[in-house]
């Protein structure tokens, strides 16, 4: 249940924030992709931002004053599944999982294409972390595994 209001209430309504974020910011619909190099420079921002934002984030919800109210349910499963990546507090899904996502397409106002194309490499990312396997050619989930279980 609370991955679907995750989903459906906050993840709806922090979307149509940031669609108007992105209108007041001057959002670029242009027609044309971004050129190569345009596209790899934007990702490589996107990776540094983003895992900047969900470290500092995530470590600061480890705080002993923030963790048993709202990093704690996240945390009830020991061995994650897919599911569970969303599967938390609404204050982390909003801050911790979607903001840092965000926050490079925003900064840098990038196409609409590279933004796509960001979200979902991030979130097959996230499901990766918490599948509980090692695809091949992804980054293995055992460390992540690990934060769980201890």
């Amino acid at each position: 249940m609370q991955v679907l209001i995750n989903q459906f209430v906050f993840g709806i309504l922090f979307g149509f924030g940031y669609y108007y974020f992105l209108i007041w910011r001057g959002y670029d619909s242009g027609k044309t992709i971004p050129t190569f190099q345009r596209f790899v420079f934007d990702f490589a921002v996107y990776n540094l931002i983003e895992e900047a934002g969900f470290y500092y984030g995530h470590r600061l919800l480890h705080h002993p004053r923030l963790y048993k109210y709202i990093h704690k349910q996240h945390h009830e499963w020991t061995a994650p599944i897919a599911i569970t990546a969303t599967y938390c507090h609404p204050i982390e899904y909003c801050f911790c999982n979607l903001f840092p996502v965000l926050l490079g397409p925003s900064l840098l106002g990038s196409h609409p294409f590279t933004a796509w194309i960001w979200f979902l490499a991030a979130t097959m990312n996230t499901l990766n972390s918490h599948s509980g396997y090692h695809f091949p050619f992804l980054f293995s989930p055992e460390a992540h595994d690990y934060h769980h279980l201890k």
